[in-house]
């Protein structure tokens, strides 16, 4: 059996195992045991074997479409986990809103933040230690193409909604057709943008890319679809044994507060997992770095968008009844995330993304992380270095220009 034929039986055999043991043993993820460890531990296992398979499908899906929506497929795909986890988490709130409700802003936030704080700023200091050629060093900028400000445009449209939901303090109905249509225009305009052409012998592992040299397209397609039903019924069965399982472990090992922690950080750290590892991969290749923070920017939309958008419809059908999400008891956890993903758009106005913004991100990050009681301030800073940064960058903002010359070179002409 090859290598890339392991690899597949591998991460099949550990899901299949997985949802075996919450079908059998699901009842332990909700009161704390000895089975409950195992349990996570299965659980933990199933997630990152699933969406590493969702990666794997999504990264040879986009030599089929164009770059753009690929990777925002891609990103789809990749933060899918996240989907079924943010679900699992608004359902529970419905059954028992005093144990889970803070948690729904747990998890969307501590989401969007480690791929802004963390994420982002790996990305850049990965490019930076890897070697292209004979040069000495790696890449010290990353920019991106005029295109490519559709990305960063609808990140910035969506960072900005969050005032509102921030100073309304809840999460509603409203909210999720606003987003939801933020969410399929910037779908639809990516999918005007030509296709990629990069070789997939270089940007992709021998598993995604045993998929792209499949004898024809239809084994192609048959292959991608089976590993995204496969692993979303995965999910399906994984997600809420997972959640449940965190926060009990947490809550009887840590105390309390400790559920809302593992469920801002441990739990979109897993779901996410096979994503940084792509993109990582990518930014290895110094020719590659920008369609890896790419990555990162449209799995921030992603999240600023459509995972947002389920939490009310989720949780309406848990209570029986249209109601508000309820966000104040975690508003600062909303602001900083706003704060933070602001910032992460203002670095990106040239269409470039330098150490010194990836130095700040990270720090910033880091500290509100570290030290829970400083996330107001920290809030306060990013705003602040938000306009700093306007102002260093007023001359060289290229982000609008692009967006309206990418629109009337994709778009008039197909009108």
């Amino acid at each position: 059996m090859s290598r890339v034929l392991r690899n597949y039986a591998g991460l099949t055999i550990t899901c299949v195992v997985g949802v075996a043991f919450v079908l059998i043993f699901a009842a332990s993820s909700t009161s704390f045991s000895s089975l409950t460890l195992i349990l996570a531990l299965f659980t933990f296992a199933s997630v990152i074997a699933a969406a590493m398979m969702i990666a794997w499908a999504a990264e040879a899906s986009q030599y089929s479409i164009s770059q753009g929506l690929a990777l925002a497929v891609v990103a789809i795909v990749q933060t899918l986990p996240e989907f079924f986890v943010e679900g699992a988490i608004a359902w529970n709130a419905g059954q028992d809103p005093v144990g889970w409700l803070p948690n729904v802003t747990a998890n969307f936030t501590g989401a969007n933040r480690l791929l802004t704080g963390l994420g982002w700023p790996l990305i850049l200091f990965t490019a930076m230690l890897s070697r292209s050629g004979n040069k000495r060093s790696g890449l010290h900028v990353i920019a991106l193409r005029k295109e490519q400000s559709i990305e960063v445009v609808f990140m910035l449209g969506a960072t900005l909604y969050y005032v509102l939901i921030w100073l309304r303090g809840s999460l509603e109905v409203v909210d999720t057709f606003v987003l939801l249509a933020a969410f399929l225009g910037y779908l639809w305009m990516l999918s005007r943008l030509p296709s990629e052409r990069q070789d997939p012998r270089e940007a992709l592992d021998a598993s995604p890319r045993a998929i792209v040299e499949l004898r024809t397209r239809k084994h192609r397609i048959i292959a991608i679809l089976g590993l995204f039903s496969f692993s979303g019924l995965v999910f399906v069965f994984i997600s809420t044994p997972f959640v449940d399982s965190i926060n009990t472990i947490a809550v009887a090992l840590f105390g309390a507060g400790a559920g809302f922690f593992f469920i801002q950080w441990i739990a979109p750290f897993l779901s996410e997992f096979p994503e940084k590892v792509t993109a990582f991969h990518w930014a290895r290749k110094i020719k590659l770095a920008p369609m890896a923070l790419l990555n990162f920017v449209s799995s921030a939309v992603n999240e600023l968008t459509a995972l947002v958008a389920i939490i009310p419809i989720v949780f309406a059908l848990s209570i029986g009844a249209i109601g508000p999400v309820s966000l104040t008891a975690h508003r600062d956890e909303v602001l900083l995330t706003m704060a933070q993903s602001l910032y992460a758009c203002v670095c990106l106005m040239d269409l470039k993304y330098d150490v010194r913004n990836a130095l700040q991100l990270f720090g910033l990050w880091l500290v509100s992380t570290a030290f829970v009681e400083t996330r107001f301030a920290i809030s306060i800073v990013f705003l602040l270095a938000s306009l700093v940064e306007l102002i260093i960058q007023r001359r060289r903002i290229t982000v609008f220009s692009s967006f309206k010359q990418t629109l009337q070179q994709y778009f008039s002409r197909h009108s």
